[in-house]
């Protein structure tokens, strides 16, 4: 879930700056959102992760920007220098912004993630709609926010 917050973050970051290349013109700007792996230890633990992934925006006719963004990202998890767990995370967003930012016309997450310890394995799956959220006025419309935890 962490994950999820600070991707959908990161976007938004992402989108207001390909944002101000695309006020220039209705040309598709790319981000590449892929990273070699990288690793990071506190104490005994580390996690080793690499991402794959793409944003593009447009700006609308309207002058709205609307992006989307497709990501997949591996992990590993390790003890004292031995794997205990592994997994994997699927993460689509899709977002329509008015072109001052402080509304988030229409946006959907779509989030699943796996993670395995060896003895069972957990998929954590998320979708979540909203409409007109205003970041100034706090209003807006959750169409529908669906969490799923399943472990076998």
């Amino acid at each position: 879930m962490l994950k999820t917050i600070f991707a959908s973050v990161t976007a938004v970051a992402a989108t207001v700056l390909l944002s101000i290349g695309a006020s220039a013109g209705a040309a598709v700007q790319h981000l590449n959102l892929n990273t070699p792996e990288q690793c990071f230890a506190k104490g005994d633990y580390s996690i080793c992760i690499v991402s794959r992934g793409e944003e593009t925006l447009v700006q609308t006719p309207s002058g709205n920007f609307s992006a989307d963004i497709n990501a997949t990202d591996s992990f590993v998890v390790t003890y004292q220098d031995a794997a205990f767990g592994a997994g994997t995370d699927s993460f689509k967003e899709h977002v329509l912004y008015s072109s001052n930012f402080t509304v988030l016309e229409e946006g959907g997450i779509h989030q699943t993630s796996t993670f395995s310890d060896g003895t069972s394995t957990c998929t954590v799956s998320m979708d979540v709609h909203a409409t007109g959220l205003n970041f100034v006025t706090g209003t807006g419309h959750f169409q529908y926010d669906n969490f799923t935890v399943v472990c076998v």
